[in-house]
């Protein structure tokens, strides 16, 4: 790697050139003679300078990191968002010369962000190990990669300096902030099992054992539910209703299409989505319910089957987690061969490898791939399989899957695939069930089109029983708020579309005795959900 001037050279270069310029104006030998003096100098700086990365090499300093600490209650090594967490390294210097490294960034591109404030100055001792930490936060759910440490080591009198860079991946999960909250005590039921007992409340008339109230017989009351010596009394038949704690089966089809992707990462409607689904899906299954999730972007990506206990959770975080990192290529907006590019330029800075034609034409795929699907083989990988066009896509995709690489996701869902699919999903985790469930659908109704088949599947689930509610994260509300003239006059037509979705929903969906809830970026995203199931409840009643 060859040396680059640092400020201090420029600005040495800049005054012998300077100098040499005013020598040759005005005949001034000792101008002349200060910038070749100068001149020389510099040249000395950078002949020494330029050795050093060989030496360093030759002296095989040896670089690692790893996540200094795990948060309570999240399995391992994870974090959660804007939490800061530690990222312990060490360097091993086996030369016999004391090193000083400067501009130590580990490179985390879209990632986690830097907030301590150490200088990024290092010291080596000679055969020593030497121990440093960089502290980060994560704006959102999803993965932080490391893909390694970039170092500059200076020269004599730190004119020039020599870029140095040590690739090792590492890969940090980063889970919702449900996965801090310690387990809740089980509670003592006293109520009749159906399946197993949860902390989910029914009122069959005539069975359990806390009576909830009397009221007047009703067609299809069980003859066993008339409590006699009531109706004596009132001179009318009454009804004795009890509740019961049952274990319930609770669903979320959350939409992870592009409409809820816009904004800053944090500030998005699906990091407030997926934010709110850990928090239901924890709070179900601490209450011993079952919980199931769906992700949904114009098909099924993702379905978590209900179930119950912590291995649950644990699949559901999966499941949160690989709705924000698609590289399917019918969810990204690049092809196989922009793939490629993205890939092999990642390859040539991380390993050091060039897998581009001579010609200037794009990427030699086949040694590529080779190259890659090497790298993979030491990896395990439990995601779904890619979709793509072509085995090589498959390889590279899954590669940007494996290594954390971004890769950009559609803007809008094509082809009006987006109201089919949410209703393809209803379809089937209620269409075939016979045993009632709270369903909570969490979309923004942005370019679904027509509504007709969702408004089918919610009659379906309606017939079948089943609470179902929408929740409806207002985008005007995760917004930056406007600066100018032009963004103010942009931002009114959005939030007029945003409002004309939301009531054209409750129009077509309240009538069957479905709520559609609006959420906003100030409410609690613990909340949203638990309200929706009340809702959906109450109007199942």
């Amino acid at each position: 790697m060859l040396p680059i001037p640092t400020r201090s050279a420029l600005a040495a270069i800049a005054g012998a050139v300077l100098l040499l310029g005013l020598g040759a104006l005005t005949a001034s030998w000792p101008a002349a003679l200060f910038g070749g003096t100068l001149c020389v100098g510099l040249a000395l700086c950078l002949a020494a300078t330029m050795p050093l990365g060989r030496r360093v090499r030759r002296h095989r300093l040896e670089f690692a990191w790893w996540l200094a600490h795990a948060e309570p209650g999240t399995g391992g090594g994870a974090v959660v968002p804007d939490k800061p967490f530690d990222v312990r390294c060490f360097l091993r210097h086996r030369g016999a010369m004391r090193l000083e490294l400067r501009d130590l960034t580990p490179l985390v591109p879209g990632g986690a962000r830097r907030v301590d404030e150490d200088a990024d100055v290092l010291s080596l001792a000679p055969n020593a190990r030497t121990e440093f930490t960089f502290r980060l936060v994560a704006p959102a759910v999803g993965r932080v990669v490391l893909h390694g440490l970039a170092v500059t080591l200076p020269g004599p009198l730190g004119l020039f300096e020599v870029p140095l860079y040590f690739p090792n991946p590492l890969v940090i999960k980063v889970l919702p902030k449900a996965a801090l909250r310690a387990r809740a005590a089980p509670r003592a039921v006293a109520g009749l099992p159906v399946e197993q007992i949860g902390a989910s409340l029914s009122s069959p008339a005539g069975s359990g054992t806390e009576l909830r109230e009397l009221r007047e017989l009703r067609p299809g009351d069980p003859f066993k539910a008339i409590a006699w010596r009531a109706s004596a009394r009132a001179g009318r038949l009454m009804v004795r209703e009890v509740e019961q704690e049952v274990q319930e089966t609770r669903y979320v089809v959350l939409d992870v299409s592009g409409t809820m992707r816009g904004g800053a990462p944090g500030r998005r409607k699906l990091d407030f989505a997926v934010e709110a689904t850990a928090a239901e899906a924890r709070r179900a299954l601490d209450a011993g319910d079952r919980f199931g999730l769906v992700t949904v972007d114009g098909r099924m990506l993702a379905h978590v089957t209900p179930n119950d206990g912590r291995p649950q959770l644990l699949r559901v975080f999966e499941a949160l987690l690989g709705a924000i990192e698609a590289v399917d290529e019918d969810l990204t907006e690049i092809d196989d061969a922009e793939v490629a590019a993205v890939v092999g330029g990642y390859v040539r800075q991380q390993d050091g490898v060039d897998f581009s034609r001579g010609d200037g034409k794009g990427w030699n795929v086949p040694l590529l791939v080779r190259h890659v699907g090497e790298a993979l083989e030491e990896v395990e990988d439990r995601d779904p399989p890619v979709r793509a066009s072509s085995p090589a896509g498959v390889v590279l995709r899954r590669f940007c899957r494996v290594r954390g690489i971004p890769l950009p996701y559609r803007p809008d869902p094509r082809d009006g695939a987006k109201g089919p699919g949410l209703a393809a999903a209803l379809r089937e985790i209620g269409g075939r069930s016979r045993s009632p469930m709270s369903i909570a659908v969490v979309t923004d109704f942005d370019a679904i089109g027509s509504l007709d088949d969702v408004v089918a599947s919610a009659k379906l689930l309606r017939m079948h029983r089943h609470q179902l509610a929408f929740v409806v994260p207002d985008a005007t509300t995760f917004a930056d708020p406007p600066e100018g003239a032009l963004e103010r006059t942009v931002f009114g037509v959005y939030a007029r579309t945003e409002r004309r979705h939301f009531h054209d929903a409750r129009a077509a969906l309240v009538p069957l005795g479905v709520p559609v809830i609006r959420a906003t970026g100030e409410d609690s995203p613990g909340l949203v959900l638990a309200r929706a199931h009340r809702a959906g409840r109450r109007r199942a009643a």
